[in-house]
């Protein structure tokens, strides 16, 4: 890639020179072009895959409270262990139990 985009240390004032704002327009239209005529190049050459993040799988457990003699429970789903494991050492949890084949029909 050659710089052959209007730079240089001239200054605008001076007599057959482009002044900045020209300058300015013709770089960005030099930058985008030649980088699209290198992406092209190198698209013969090797392919470039747009690699694909997993969906991370969700942590489903159903969770028993107790207050005051009355129990409550809720199903609730977590991304990371830690989220689980903080939600658990909560204050009345009784028991909690984890849940492995949970479907989300939308």
């Amino acid at each position: 890639m050659k710089n052959i985009y209007n730079k240089g240390t001239f200054k605008s004032f001076e007599y057959g020179k482009i002044g900045p704002y020209l300058k300015k327009h013709g770089n960005k239209k030099w930058r985008r072009t030649e980088k699209s005529a290198i992406e092209d190049q190198l698209s013969e050459i090797t392919k470039f895959l747009k690699q694909r993040k997993k969906r991370r799988k969700l942590i489903w457990v159903k969770i028993t409270r107790e207050i005051n003699g009355t129990t409550d429970s809720d199903y609730r789903s977590f991304y990371s262990e830690k989220a689980f494991k903080s939600s658990i050492n909560r204050a009345h949890v009784a028991r909690y139990f984890l849940i492995n084949n949970k479907t989300n029909k939308k």
